[in-house]
């Protein structure tokens, strides 16, 4: 007998569905979601490493791993609530299916949310094994306790990808999000360089991105340096805040086009 609370059990029956499909595509997928950013990992990693030493005190390597784990997760997360996601509600018209079931519409999308999230933790967490291989993990006690805080970001990322695909009409929609939004938590957050570095009002739009407060969380916890607990509990309620806020929207706005 089921002994899950209703809710619960229709959002672990959507993140089924999605991992019975996923297994079917392994492969691809894992080219997608960790070939993508190991490959910047050792593009970066090596290729910069051989003209920057150090970046803030420490090895260039070490430097950028947890950016580039951060890195994954965002993509991963990104992309699945984009792309995957707008596939099952507009092209596949799964999400008419699911919906002509009891899952209520807030069930199926926290099921797109968590898959994508555990998604996105299996491509972060392949190239933090990647990044300690190479040495580029300081601390593996602090990597394992910073997986938390990554799942947290993966969460966001995932919920701002649902508001994302609420929004867009077609796939060109998409254009902008992975331009003005994944492209700028790519290049601006502190992935391969500092933030200070950056002109004043680039590293404003910096910290208005969640990309650059898990950085700022999981690099010091990879690093073994010492951590700011009030530091990280700010980081991560703005992480929690925008989480609440973008699967809010995603959720309103996808009434309005499913049943208005």
């Amino acid at each position: 007998m089921n002994t899950l609370p209703l809710g619960i059990s229709h959002i672990l029956a959507v993140f089924y569905r999605q991992y019975i499909v996923w297994r079917k595509l392994i492969w691809p997928a894992m080219v997608t979601n960790v070939g993508n950013p190991v490959l910047f990992l050792f593009a970066f990693g090596f290729g910069l490493g051989r003209f920057i030493d150090t970046m803030s005190g420490v090895d260039y390597m070490s430097f950028i791993v947890p950016g580039m784990i951060a890195y994954a997760a965002m993509f991963a997360a990104s992309f699945e609530t984009t792309i995957g996601s707008f596939t099952r509600y507009f092209l596949l018209k799964n999400w008419d299916a699911v919906l002509a079931t009891p899952v209520s519409l807030r069930e199926l999308l926290m099921g797109e949310v968590l898959w994508a999230s555990c998604k996105a933790m299996i491509s972060a967490i392949s190239v933090l094994v990647v990044g300690w291989l190479w040495g580029g993990i300081p601390s593996p006690a602090g990597a394992l306790i910073s997986l938390p805080f990554i799942f947290l970001s993966a969460i966001c990322f995932s919920c701002v990808g649902l508001t994302a695909t609420a929004y867009a009409s077609g796939y060109e929609f998409f254009s902008y999000f992975f331009t003005f939004w994944v492209t700028p938590m790519f290049v601006f957050c502190g992935v391969f360089f500092e933030i200070s570095r950056f002109p004043e009002a680039i590293q404003i739009i910096a910290w208005i991105l969640p990309m650059t407060h898990i950085i700022a969380v999981i690099r010091p916890l990879c690093l073994g340096l010492p951590i700011d607990p009030i530091m990280i509990f700010l980081h991560t309620t703005y992480m929690f805040v925008l989480c609440v806020i973008a699967f809010s929207l995603a959720h309103k706005k996808m009434r309005q086009k499913l049943f208005d």
